[in-house]
């Protein structure tokens, strides 16, 4: 989705997107909603292991602080990266989770956009 002008209007073209308005300036940034699944490793009381979601202990540390869900409607946060497997990391939740709970984070993902005109 590319507009070059506010100003012009064209009766045969439409623009349907959702979304919220912030501001209006010319510069578009389009990002695609994503969701990162994970399962519990091992399980304590309000703290479980969860593995995965990330391939290595450097995309955890970018998620670090993120907030995470289990599916039965659990909130928690992602706290730090574990040592093995690769990938795995600690989150605290609200309550005990359970071992068949599925844990998912959801995140945005920047979408560049091939610009076609014609001229």
């Amino acid at each position: 989705m590319a507009i070059q002008t506010l100003a012009e209007v064209t009766n045969n073209f439409r623009v349907a997107a959702t979304g919220v308005v912030l501001d209006l300036d010319k510069s578009v940034n389009i990002v695609k909603k994503l969701k990162l699944v994970g399962t519990p490793l091992k399980i304590y009381r309000k703290t479980a292991f969860i593995q995965g979601m990330f391939n290595s202990a450097l995309e955890v540390a970018k998620f670090e602080g993120a907030a995470v869900r289990t599916v039965s409607g659990l909130r928690g946060q992602i706290k730090k990266a574990v040592r093995t497997p690769e990938g795995a990391f600690r989150a605290t939740f609200e309550d005990k989770i359970l071992l068949s709970d599925i844990v998912f984070v959801r995140t945005w993902f920047t979408v560049e956009v091939n610009i076609l005109t014609t001229a």
